[in-house]
This record gives C-alpha cells, sequence and structure tokens, in this order.
C-alpha cells in the first residue's frame, strides 16, 4: 500500500482489514490501464454492474459472511427485473438505502428512461451484482469478468457502467473494469472514493461525493440518478485517453442542473 495515502476512509478500511482479516492487505495497484474507445454510447446496449449483493430470490445466496477474504462471483439480474424479485433483506444488502429504492445501486428504469429520451443506447438483456467486501479479488475477479465479457458480448453490449457500493467496492468496480476493457469492452467507474480509484487505476472514473450504499443518489431522486448515468455516459464519450478521473458537481439530495 502506498505510504503517501491521505484519505482517512481508506486509512481506518487498511487498518480493520489487517487487525480482523488479512494482516498482509493491501490495495491492488496493477499499473499500465488497459483502453478501448467509446464508439455507440447513444445507440448499443449499455450493461450495469453493481457490488450492493442484489440478487432473485431464488439465486444462490452470495458467500460474503461465510469467507472474510470475499466472494467473487457474480448475479446476473434481467433488464425489467422488479424490486420485489430481488432478495432485498440479504444480509449482505445495505440496509439504509437500496432496500427503499433499488435505483440507488442498480438504475435500471433510469438507464430506460434515458433511452426513451434518446439520450441512451437501451439497457443491456443482462446486467450483473457482485457483492461488498472482497479483501483478495484475485484470481477470482478476473474469471469472473471473464464470463461476464462473454455474456455481454453476447448481448451486443456497448458500455458498462460500474457502479461501487462500499469504500473497498471502488477497489473491485476498478479491478473489473480493467479485465473488461482487455476484452473490448468500454468502461466508466462511478467512484466514492477517489484515492482509491487513483492507486488501482481504472480506464475512466467520475467522482461523486454520496453516501456508501447509494452511489447514484438518496432513494427516490429520479431525476438525480437519471443525472449520475449521464454524467458517466458523457465521460465515456469524451475522455481521450486512459486514468481520466472527473469531479462530479451533483450533491446527495441535490436537484440536477437544467
Amino acid at each position: 500500500m502506498p505510504e503517501s495515502i491521505q484519505d482517512p476512509v481508506l486509512l481506518r478500511l487498511v487498518e480493520r482489514i489487517r487487525a480482523h482479516v488479512d494482516r498482509a492487505f493491501e490495495f491492488i495497484s496493477p499499473g499500465p490501464l488497459p483502453w478501448c474507445a467509446a464508439t455507440a454510447v447513444r445507440t448499443a446496449p449499455i450493461a450495469l454492474i453493481t457490488t450492493a449483493g442484489l440478487h432473485l430470490k431464488e439465486d444462490p445466496p452470495f458467500r460474503a459472511l461465510e469467507d472474510p477474504l470475499g466472494d467473487t462471483s457474480f448475479r446476473v439480474i434481467a433488464a425489467g427485473t422488479p424490486a420485489a424479485a430481488l432478495d432485498l433483506a440479504a444480509p449482505y444488502v445495505d440496509q439504509r438505502h437500496t432496500p427503499f429504492d433499488v435505483e440507488v445501486a442498480l438504475p435500471l428504469m433510469a438507464l430506460q428512461a434515458l433511452h426513451d429520451q434518446g439520450l441512451a443506447g437501451p439497457a443491456a438483456a443482462r446486467h450483473a451484482s457482485f457483492c461488498g467486501g472482497i479483501v483478495r479479488p484475485l484470481p477470482g475477479l478476473e474469471q469472473s469478468a471473464e464470463k461476464l465479457a462473454v455474456l455481454f458480448q453476447e448481448d451486443g453490449v456497448g458500455s458498462v457502467i460500474l457502479l461501487p457500493s462500499c469504500p473497498l467496492c471502488v477497489q473491485t468496480v476498478c479491478l473489473l473494469a480493467r479485465a473488461l476493457e482487455r476484452r473490448g469492452l468500454p468502461t466508466v467507474c462511478v467512484t466514492l472514493v477517489p484515492e482509491l480509484s487513483r492507486i488501482v487505476g481504472a480506464p475512466r472514473s467520475l467522482a461523486l461525493r454520496f453516501r456508501f450504499g447509494a452511489p447514484c443518489g438518496d432513494p427516490g431522486n429520479t431525476l438525480l440518478h437519471q443525472s449520475v448515468l449521464l454524467e458517466a455516459l458523457s465521460l465515456l464519450e469524451q475522455a481521450e485517453t486512459p486514468g481520466v478521473l472527473r469531479q462530479s458537481s451533483l450533491t446527495w439530495r441535490g436537484a440536477p442542473p437544467e
């Protein structure tokens, strides 16, 4: 772990993990960034990846509580899945925001609304959910990314937006984004901890000052959820070199700009 780390959230996170889970824990910093251009943001299907621990009620549960090093598997969530079909009472789902409005972590309706307005491509047929708290992400996360890339390519996905729910989830989405870019899928990561995004490295990152558990904004704030996705898609279109990290002007419970 870089000795120059400053963010108090990261410092506390490292201390806690080293004290209770992995004495040798360090954030991963893989080196040069992969990159592929985003050329069809307004036309090709867009996939979402969340780390909110969401899955269908009939799906096998995540093993996040049984395995302190983390569960690197994912669950598929089809476009149009209603909140009532998800196991929002699972113990690894953040109970502060997500059960009141799944859109704060997986904004499928917001994405569909943007498409209906002609501002984005259609929602992909399938999206992916990981669980938070992945202390040792490799090699499992790389293997999951390989499976995901095949699934997304089958669905004609043109770009992927990744939404972390917890501080450690920022590392998870950065590593997933890198793996997907190596396989030809352009990505943009929302980040709630910009310093960790810089350490791990992601092709494109949009930094938001939102609460953990709700990377798209507060429950019920439909226009804000849409605005987060719009900023992420704009970054996908505008970024010209890997490693871009843009600070959003959006605020928690704020009204999006006209």
